[in-house]
């Protein structure tokens, strides 16, 4: 994984990026993602956290520490997360933004979450050879549901500024 100067990771639950940032990644791994660290745990090649809905699985791919690629995969049969073709909903951009996009995504049965499929961006393949060795840290169980939980509760209490909160986040084109 590219770092930024000052970035370290040891995938032991710390990975140094801008303050924000991470804090943002803690808030997703609290909301009950699956991390996956992949490469030596001195030096991983990227992270990836997944979290799966009974019809899609919310991504997020870490391969630098200046881009990073979030994601609504559908599911149709099972689901690579480190390859994944079809995508609903896509952002891709600096860490910090990325991962406010992913926690403000709406709920899946939400009636205006993202539904239109399109090809997946390329940023979140991590090669076979790059998988491995692997970390896999999975979530409490007290954690597992808990964004489930979240976005059911700001569904029915945010209304239309959840929606718009969520919508207005665009597709970030790798170019």
């Amino acid at each position: 994984m590219r770092r930024s100067p000052s970035a370290d990771s040891d995938c032991g639950g710390r990975v140094t990026l801008p303050p924000v940032a991470e804090g943002l990644l803690v808030d997703v791994v609290a909301d009950g993602f699956v991390l996956y660290c992949c490469g030596p745990r001195a030096a991983p090649t990227a992270l990836v956290a997944s979290y799966e809905w009974s019809r899609c699985i919310d991504l997020l791919t870490v391969r630098d520490f200046d881009r990073v690629t979030a994601a609504r995969v559908p599911k149709r049969g099972k689901v690579d997360v480190f390859a994944p073709e079809i995508v609903v909903w896509a952002y891709e951009g600096a860490p910090q933004q990325a991962l406010q996009a992913l926690l403000n995504l709406m709920h899946p049965q939400h009636p205006d979450a993202p539904t239109a499929e399109y090809a997946a961006p390329l940023n979140l393949h991590v090669p076979r050879a790059e998988q491995r060795p692997m970390t896999i840290r999975l979530p409490s169980l007290g954690r597992a549901r808990v964004r489930t939980a979240r976005l059911a509760t700001e569904m029915t209490t945010h209304g239309e500024a959840h929606v718009l909160s969520a919508t207005t986040v665009p597709h970030r084109d790798p170019g």
